[in-house]
């Protein structure tokens, strides 16, 4: 029974700013069990379901923070974060949006 599988939605906040007026949210239906992760469920949104979806990951393993997102109100890593119930995933700042998830760097070069 630990082992059990079931489907939650992730609705995840949506915007080029390129193309889109305005953000949206979108919703995914994902299985998911024990140590399925947020950032698993991105992934697996991306690979088989919706491959527009942008969103940054580097280490994978809750050391670079690269995967802040704000889940369900709360800015967390998204690697480390279990998926256990239905979420919304917005970017953990909004006015840094890239696309999507994906923020600009808090510093440039330029800066």
């Amino acid at each position: 029974m630990a082992n059990e599988s079931k489907t939650v939605k992730l609705k995840v906040f949506r915007f080029d700013p390129d193309i889109d007026k305005e953000p949206r949210y979108d919703t995914y239906e994902v299985e998911t069990s024990v140590g399925y992760s947020v950032l698993n469920a991105l992934q697996y949104i991306v690979e088989n379901i919706d491959p527009t979806l942008s969103f940054y990951v580097s280490c994978r393993i809750g050391v670079c923070l690269g995967c802040m997102v704000r889940i369900n109100g709360k800015v967390l890593r998204s690697c480390s974060t279990m998926l256990t119930e239905d979420v919304t995933l917005e970017p953990a700042d909004m006015k840094r949006v890239l696309k999507d998830l994906t923020m600009k760097a808090k510093h440039t070069i330029e800066e």
